[in-house]
């Protein structure tokens, strides 16, 4: 069996979408991407630097992507994405696939951050046994936990009051650069959390086709943003599953503003709205080491864990 090795294109986007289904058939890993997503995941990549495909016959049998973060602080993360098709595991590809994204990942950091130490990391669903082997393999450990969580938009959805001297409101895209900046304060004592540059932030919410405006909210007080909860949904998870769900992408409180259930009234009037907009079920991810204490806000809004994810690093010498 020959390989090609190249670097990907856009005009590969049907290709490794179709791959990644067949992938997601096998795996059930519920993370569902249809070609409009692998379109924005490929606008994220460095394609002829960060990208592989690999071909048998012509026809795309595995892919890769080495994404760079814009702002890395201490040390940059460089985040590993591909997939064999079930049908060329075993052969050594998904190895291959991974040592050369590594020296690719290594190359572009160099050229940006060469001062700097880096980390290649990939998030593996945890009952994918091989993939967790090939980690171990490599020298990979894992370095964290995000539990998935899921609630049913039903009749039983907790109700949470607003606090006093707070209000809830709507996304809105005149506040879109403050709530930037409340999103970067917020996360700034999580592991792994980078400062989202103007342009990453219009990638991930204002600019993306995912981020649903209509269903994200703010908390304000005395008419500044203290909190936030912001959506998007993913039409492909409908069309496979019959679904229609509410993605909670990200929930966050400034520091001066916890402990006054401000998260767990946003939360609670964003599921609210959502089952009133149609939606059937809503999603989120949450680190399990979350240092606020999330975990618990989701648990009392009725969201029970679905699956785990392990973020997997390797430190790379320069």
């Amino acid at each position: 069996m020959e390989l090609v090795w190249r670097a990907l294109t856009t005009a590969d986007i049907p290709a490794v979408a179709a791959l990644y289904c067949a992938v997601e058939a096998v795996d059930d890993t519920g993370e569902l991407l249809s070609e409009e997503d692998f379109a924005e995941r490929f606008d994220e990549t460095d394609l002829p630097g960060g990208s592989l495909a690999v071909l048998v016959d012509g026809a795309l049998v595995a892919y890769g992507l080495a994404v760079l973060r814009d702002n890395p602080v201490n040390t940059h993360r460089v985040r590993l994405d591909g997939a064999v098709h079930p049908d060329f595991r075993r052969k050594g590809i998904g190895r291959q696939l991974l040592q050369r994204l590594i020296l690719l990942a290594r190359k572009l950091h160099t050229a940006r951050h060469p001062a700097m130490p880096m980390v290649v990391n990939t998030m593996v669903e945890s009952r994918c046994a091989g993939h967790v082997a090939l980690c171990a393999e490599l020298g990979f450990t894992a370095d964290r936990c995000f539990n998935e969580l899921e609630v049913a938009l039903g009749e039983s959805l907790a109700q949470v009051p607003i606090p006093p001297a707070y209000e809830i409101v709507p996304f809105s895209a005149a506040r879109d650069e403050e709530v930037r900046e409340v999103c970067n304060a917020a996360f700034a004592d999580h592991w792994g959390s980078v400062e989202r540059s103007p342009e990453e932030w219009a990638a991930s919410f204002t600019n993306s086709k995912r981020f649903v405006p209509e269903t994200s909210f703010l908390a304000l007080a005395e008419g500044a943003v203290a909190g936030f909860v912001l959506s998007r949904h993913y039409p492909v998870v409908e069309e496979l599953t019959g679904v229609r769900e509410l993605w909670i992408g990200d929930v966050g409180t400034l520091r001066e503003h916890r402990g006054r259930g401000v998260a767990s009234a946003l939360l609670s009037w964003t599921l609210a709205q959502a089952k009133g907009q149609g939606y059937q079920r809503a999603g989120l991810s949450v680190d399990s080491a979350n240092p606020t204490r999330a975990l618990g806000v989701y648990e009392r809004a009725g969201f029970e864990l679905k699956r785990t994810w392990i973020d997997y690093g390797l430190p790379v010498s320069l």
